[in-house]
């Protein structure tokens, strides 16, 4: 499909003026590493939860959404725990201020706040570097995939020769912009996206006909409540995923979303978001935000689904989307929307992934540098050699992901191999780290570097000793248990880590669940002390978010359908549950933290090491 002379002048000039908002940042982003990947922690909450919601909204996950409703129909939102979709209600309640809390540059530094600087803290640090790596690596990957199946539809060349040209041209501004360069990018990106979002969802709404749409359906279809063996999905098989046995892996995907939530970020740019807000004040409210603006991505994906299901009017097209229902959302905008508008969405769907990769690319820099380079190769390096590392880093990781989509066909098969094979692994010590005292650097290292292992062996395993990859209900929960048990079994055979340090951890980030030995050298030290606020309060929040968030994205899905009675139930719910969040969160969020200058903010950031004794806020 050929785009006009039109749209080809709109994406042109959206694309030259988000590389120049980069290349003006370059200078600004040079001060420092702690200015390049965290923007110095200058920057307001509300640009970091715009950035970060528009991070998410990235071109290859949105056209898996998008196949996963016309697979699934409205059961298909179920898919989406896999990624931990309402994991912003456990930001805003506890989870955002945890972290910047902490005080660190990158998630890899944050070891030696929980597990000290001795051969275990060292080796946490080092195991959870090589994981963050692995990831973001695969999430170029990944990404770059998908890009190369919507670049397709509307340039005359092969989706690998798609991926390279446009991770090859973004891929300028993200390496010279750095942080400051990313937020302030996407601010614009959130703006353009959300608009586009928006108009495209109304398109949909608009274009809805029960009656067209009922006929091509099957009768469940719109029924949201899963089913043990829906009758429906018998012997359906989309991306590699056979969705017969479809309770069990709604299990699969829930227990991994709230193992995900529990834990933290685990798409690892998200960790900088929070790391960059200037206190933990600000790092609970863009928790909250960050929810709210992502809504609009739910009603855009079901506005293509519909699109879809109801048919082009275009056999050839009907049939391709039949075959791929990845490819919904680049053909339902080329053969739906007039001259200019395609364009226009083009820009607003291209703002989306910038967003997400310019995000990956720099908390993969991050990481590489300061935990690679700065740590193991060049201790003293200056400022300036620093940033240059972080140009030849960010380079390294876009070639990366071009060199892993060449191999790659499927959206959804590198999809769950990330979200699934790969975090049943690391999730277990990923959430123990913050609830359970005695987990030391040894058992971290084990569990994060024993379940690579797993993980890597089942994807070896999947491609040359079965002959169908193994179900998700049948890898993730085997991984995942042995990862638990290697965790615990190395940690308790091996010496805790050492008091001093878990007091400082303690009372700087505050963490709940198993930590009384520690709370009570604290208060034996400090009987004045206690926690900010109490988690059962904390917890409260948590399930009046959760509520909130999970119907106001699903009322968005009935409101495009044109069920206006759900969609009211639904709304009115989120409502109910924000007015609460109203008293419960917002009139007990931390005091703002004094004013300090840059200068002193980043004074750590050209230290070989960080100190154990991080300072809370």
């Amino acid at each position: 499909m050929k785009l006009s002379l039109t749209d080809q002048l709109i994406v042109v000039v959206y694309l030259a003026a988000i590389m120049g908002i980069g290349l003006a940042m370059k200078r600004r982003a040079a001060k420092g590493m702690g200015s390049y990947f965290l923007g110095g922690r200058r920057l307001p909450w509300w640009a970091l939860a715009m950035s970060g919601s528009s991070s998410y909204f990235d071109i290859t996950g949105t056209m898996w959404i998008v196949s996963t409703f016309i697979v699934l129909g409205l059961k298909g939102m179920w898919v989406h725990w896999l990624w931990g979709f309402p994991i912003t209600a456990f930001y805003l309640a506890f989870m955002g201020k945890w972290i910047r809390r902490s005080g660190v540059l990158t998630g890899a530094e944050w070891m030696y706040t929980r597990f000290g600087q001795s051969r275990a803290g060292d080796t946490a640090r080092l195991s959870y570097t090589l994981f963050a790596i692995l990831t973001i690596t695969a999430l170029l990957g990944y990404g770059a995939i998908g890009m190369g199946k919507f670049g397709a539809i509307f340039l005359p060349f092969s989706p690998f020769v798609c991926a390279v040209l446009i991770l090859g041209v973004t891929g300028l501004y993200v390496v010279a912009g750095g942080f400051h360069g990313i937020v302030r990018v996407e601010i614009v990106q959130t703006i353009i996206l959300s608009a586009g979002a928006i108009a495209f969802a109304v398109i949909g709404y608009k274009h809805f006909d029960a009656a067209v749409f009922t006929s091509k359906v099957s009768g469940s279809w719109m029924n949201i409540w899963p089913e043990t063996r829906p009758a429906e999905l018998q012997g359906v098989v989309a991306g590699g995923t056979d969705y017969s046995f479809f309770g069990a892996l709604v299990a699969v995907w829930v227990a991994k979303g709230l193992l995900l939530c529990f834990s933290g970020p685990e798409q690892l740019y998200d960790f900088q978001r929070f790391l960059a807000a200037r206190d933990a004040r600000d790092a609970s409210k863009l928790g909250a935000l960050w929810g709210a603006i992502h809504t609009v991505r739910w009603p855009f994906a079901m506005a293509i689904a519909v699109m879809a299901i109801m048919g082009l009017g275009n056999p050839e097209l009907d049939a391709a989307l039949k075959r791929d229902p990845e490819t919904a959302l680049p053909v339902i905008i080329s053969a739906m929307l007039p001259v200019g508008l395609v364009g226009f969405m083009l820009a607003a769907l291209l703002s989306g992934f910038l967003a997400t990769f310019s995000s990956t690319v720099n908390g993969g820099a991050a990481y590489l540098v300061k935990d690679v380079y700065q740590r193991y190769i060049n201790p003293q390096a200056a400022s300036k050699t620093l940033i240059r590392a972080s140009y030849l880093a960010s380079s390294l990781l876009i070639i990366t992901g071009i060199v892993i989509s060449y191999f790659g066909t499927s959206i959804n098969t590198a999809f769950l191999w990330i979200f699934g094979t790969l975090a049943a692994g690391i999730l277990p010590p990923n959430v123990l780290r913050w609830y359970w005292w005695r987990l030391n650097g040894w058992g971290y290292a084990a569990g994060v570097l024993g379940g690579m292992a797993l993980s890597l062996g089942q994807a070896v395993a999947d491609t040359s000793l079965f002959s169908t990859p193994l179900p998700l209900y049948v890898g993730f929960p085997v991984i995942a248990i042995a990862s638990t048990i290697i965790t615990i079994t190395v940690a308790l055979v091996t010496s805790p880590t050492e008091f001093t340090t878990l007091e400082k951890f303690y009372e700087n980030v505050q963490p709940a669940g198993a930590w009384s030995p520690v709370r009570e050298r604290v208060l034996a030290r400090n009987p004045r002390f206690k926690r900010e606020t109490p988690f059962r309060l904390e917890a409260l929040n948590t399930l009046l978010a959760l509520v909130g968030i999970c119907t106001l994205y699903v009322g968005t899905l009935y409101l495009i359908l044109n069920r206006h009675t759900a969609a009211f139930a639904c709304f009115t719910t989120t409502a109910v549950m924000c007015i609460g969040l109203y008293f419960t969160w917002y009139k007990h969020l931390p005091a703002p933290a004094p004013a300090v200058n840059e200068d002193d903010a980043m004074s750590e950031e050209n230290a070989p090491t960080l100190r154990a004794s991080s300072t809370a806020d």
